[in-house]
Formats: C-alpha cells, sequence, structure tokens
C-alpha cells in the first residue's frame, strides 16, 4: 500500500533555487510565507504560500 499525495503548494523561485548546491541559503529570500487572497474574490487566491518545508507550518 502507497502512501496518500500531499496537497502541497509549489515551491517559490528561491526555495525552488535553494536546492541546489551553493544557494541554500536562499531560502531567507523567500516571501511566499503566506496565502495572500484576491481582493473580493471569495476564497480564490490572488498567490498561494510556498510549499517549502522551511517555512513550517502556518
Amino acid at each position: 500500500m502507497s502512501a496518500p499525495p500531499v496537497d502541497r503548494a509549489p515551491l517559490s523561485a528561491e526555495c525552488t533555487l535553494a536546492l541546489r548546491p551553493g544557494y541554500r541559503g536562499l531560502h531567507r529570500e523567500c516571501r511566499q510565507t503566506r496565502d495572500v487572497p484576491l481582493p473580493h474574490g471569495r476564497g480564490l487566491l490572488l498567490q498561494r504560500r510556498c510549499g517549502c518545508g522551511c517555512h513550517g507550518k502556518g
């Protein structure tokens, strides 16, 4: 039996690059630490939070 898929947001550009050797410090530059709702969008998101585990839960 396999584990169920995890619904995780995609990584930001900074966290994607931080996975490469020599760029680990870019995790600090990520600004997508929370969801940004679309004004008057009734739950639609303008920008999703980064799915990187370095941001913790929240």
